[in-house]
């Protein structure tokens, strides 16, 4: 009995085992068959853990830095202004500068008009600006810096230097009389601006708006809005002068500027006016009187009758000027 016993214990002892084996061999194949599978992406994912190191390593590294800012087309603005603008120091990392919101940043100044950021080689970050270009500066309720775009910004304590370089103006307070001056400075260069003390309004009988414009030499150019850019001539003329408080007038033709009596010395003419038979002064469709005129020739000289007498021009808009030049010829 007990012989047999052992036996059968034996056998049950190597069944285990046989089975055991099946079950292990199942394990490697499985075992085998998952690491095959994830084999691509333990792969990524050391490619992804090496760029991650990588890219560490780069960024705290002082290659990865900006080496220089450059600033390029400002010349009212201040350089250092323009890279506080841009957010942007030598601490800030070169690849991770992003051009577009660093030109925005830029653009919010008032007196910037278009900024480009490049990065160039050797580490350098490249910032272009175009600037609005001022023209004059007034004082109101504030300080604000006149634009030849027609605006007028707040002067800043960041625009303080710049009202050295543009005249004071005065006397162009309403919106319209603002945007036709800054249109009439359009064309004026400049190096002409910066020469410009003061700006204010001059009215004369033809124009209620002349442009009176006191330069630094202490002579005075008169102009309308559209003849201002002649002025660009006024270094030519000036050149030219032996005195000061000399006054100089625009030619609306945009061709000449020439020197005159100032307006303030002129003999003011006193004006005559058209009377109806009952003696009252004509007055036109506007409520205007009607202001009498006389005949001059092509160099304003009054066109006289055999009298030597200035020849009226009829109120009714009839025309005798040839009778009043041969008139004046058989003189």
């Amino acid at each position: 009995m007990g012989l047999k016993k052992k036996q059968k214990n034996v056998q049950v002892k190597e069944q285990k085992s046989a089975v055991d084996e099946v079950f292990d061999r199942r394990k490697r194949i499985k075992a085998d068959f998952s690491f095959r599978k994830a084999k691509p992406l333990l792969f990524i994912a050391a490619v992804i853990v090496g760029l991650i190191t990588v890219a560490l390593v780069y960024y705290y590294s002082p290659t990865s830095k900006i080496k220089a800012i450059s600033v390029k087309g400002d010349y009212y603005l201040e350089t250092d202004y323009i890279k506080e603008l841009s957010g942007l120091t030598l601490e800030n990392r070169y690849y991770l500068t992003f051009d577009y919101f660093i030109e925005k940043e830029i653009e919010k100044c008032e007196m910037v008009k278009n900024a480009t950021v490049k990065h160039k080689e050797q580490g350098v970050i490249e910032i272009v600006i175009e600037e609005e270009e001022p023209f004059g500066y007034r004082y109101g309720e504030k300080g604000e810096l006149l634009l030849k775009s027609g605006k007028a910004i707040e002067l800043k304590s960041e625009f303080l230097d710049i009202i050295a370089d543009v005249p004071y103006v005065e006397g162009f307070d309403t919106d319209e009389l603002l945007v036709r001056l800054a249109k009439g400075f359009q064309n004026v260069n400049r190096d002409m601006i910066e020469i410009m003390s003061e700006i204010t309004r001059y009215p004369m009988s033809y124009d209620e708006n002349t442009i009176q414009i006191f330069m630094h030499d202490g002579n005075y150019f008169f102009a309308s809005f559209y003849s201002l850019e002649t002025i660009n001539v006024y270094q030519q003329i000036a050149s030219d002068l032996t005195e000061k408080g000399v006054c100089i007038y625009s030619d609306d033709g945009l061709t000449v500027a020439y020197t005159s009596t100032c307006p303030w010395n002129q003999i003011v003419e006193e004006k005559e006016y058209w009377v109806d038979e009952l003696g009252n002064i004509v007055i036109n469709q506007y409520g205007d009187p009607v202001e009498k005129k006389y005949y001059t020739d092509g160099k304003g000289n009054y066109v006289l009758d055999k009298e030597g007498n200035k020849i009226l021009i009829p109120i009714d808009g009839k025309d005798n000027y040839e009778e009043a030049v041969n008139q004046n010829k058989q003189e």
